[in-house]
């Protein structure tokens, strides 16, 4: 309902700004800054819902499972959270070659898998729990994790493949969109511009800081050493700029009236992909020359990733439910790869996937929420 809503709010004021009598002049797309604004809002309310309803829905869990019930079907899956189970979904013979590990949001939580769809859990360290990101040898996967049920009470944590020592990094920054670096021994983060701080939570320092020109979101840090991020200047809509890691060396990278989103490195670095708003995935050189389209105009594809055997991978909105494709980076070979993620949430902009570079550990610890 929320997306038609805003769908139907977007196309009101385009066609205002665009109507030849108010002789109005030829603006960029602020669709891009109020989508924007409208997902964290959502975001935020969804939380405070989704914990709310956590402290109702609990009880009758437990009362549930002290009583018993003969006719459950299935057996309960290591890590999930309670009565929710989880349905495999259909995935084509060539996934397994795609090698690495997947995590997507589901919900209000963040669900993993095999490329074939087996092994497939949920991962419960705090609720609710977004935005992930795995290390670049996929043993540890670090996300936005809540830790109270205020809208801003969330931070970075990070937890390893197989469910044990989760910690929190950040501690009441409102951190959110983590993304390792190379070495896998720090992490960026937004939080009023972009900040970095080493695994272990030590050495916090910004990268960028917001203000009244501009704003920065949604950080990838690249192999070769300069980290990807959205840059809203004023009014405009969003583009893709790169900087060093100590925080020199800004450069823009995208141009135009379209704005764009989720930049993701490839495992070289020498090539970037990211979405725009319009909602179409594009593969560039590392500089911003040689954009593409890797997914066709008439679709809504969003989040981006590169697998550990160099193709994109994205998900598409479609038939009110969250598909997802792969495609090859200059474009050909697109298939069709999963065609409904599990409870992974519609609208465009909303999905979040991630892709790591080592095949899936089994589950060994149900994550225990970390003193704050």
């Amino acid at each position: 309902m929320m997306e038609h809503r805003m769908a139907d709010l977007e196309n009101r004021i385009r066609g205002e700004l665009r109507d030849p009598h108010w002789a109005l002049p030829v603006w960029p797309d602020p669709m891009s800054r109020v989508r924007s604004a409208a997902r964290l809002r959502v975001a935020r309310q969804a939380a405070v819902a989704a914990i709310v309803m956590a402290g109702l829905v609990t009880p009758i869990a437990v009362a549930h499972s002290v009583i018993g019930h003969s006719g459950a079907s299935g057996p309960s899956v290591a890590g999930a959270s309670p009565g929710h189970r989880l349905q495999q979904s259909p995935a084509p013979s060539f996934a397994r070659s795609l090698g690495g590990e997947i995590a997507y949001k589901c919900q209000d939580y963040i669900c993993l898998m095999r490329p074939d769809g087996t092994g497939r859990r949920t991962l419960t360290a705090t609720f609710p729990e977004w935005d992930p990101a795995w290390s670049p040898d996929g043993r540890r996967l670090a996300f936005r994790g809540y830790y109270g049920i205020a809208a801003g009470d969330y931070d970075i944590y990070t937890v390893e493949a197989n469910g044990c020592q989760l910690t929190r990094v950040t501690h009441g920054l409102n951190g959110a969109s983590p993304a390792w670096s190379p070495t896998g021994q720090q992490i960026a983060f937004v939080a009023d511009g972009i900040e970095v701080v080493k695994a272990d939570g030590t050495s916090l320092r910004r990268l960028t800081r917001d203000n009244h020109g501009y704003t920065d979101m949604s950080p990838s840090w690249s192999a070769r050493g300069r980290v990807a991020f959205v840059r809203f200047r004023g009014s405009g809509p969003g583009q893709i700029d790169t900087v060093k890691a100590d925080g020199t060396s800004v450069s823009q990278i995208t141009h135009g009236s379209q704005g764009f989103d989720h930049p993701t490195w490839s495992q070289s670095g020498r090539q970037i992909a990211f979405a725009t708003d319009s909602g179409i995935i594009e593969v560039a050189n590392a500089d911003g020359t040689g954009s593409h389209a890797v997914s066709p105009k008439r679709w809504t594809s969003s989040s981006p990733v590169w697998t550990p055997t160099g193709k994109v991978v994205f998900l598409v909105d479609q038939d009110n439910m969250v598909s997802s494709y792969v495609v090859n980076p200059d474009g050909t070979g697109i298939r069709e790869l999963y065609p409904s993620l599990e409870n992974a949430l519609v609208g465009q902009g909303q999905g979040q996937l991630a892709w790591g570079a080592a095949p899936l550990a089994a589950a060994q610890c149900s994550p225990t929420r970390p003193s704050t």
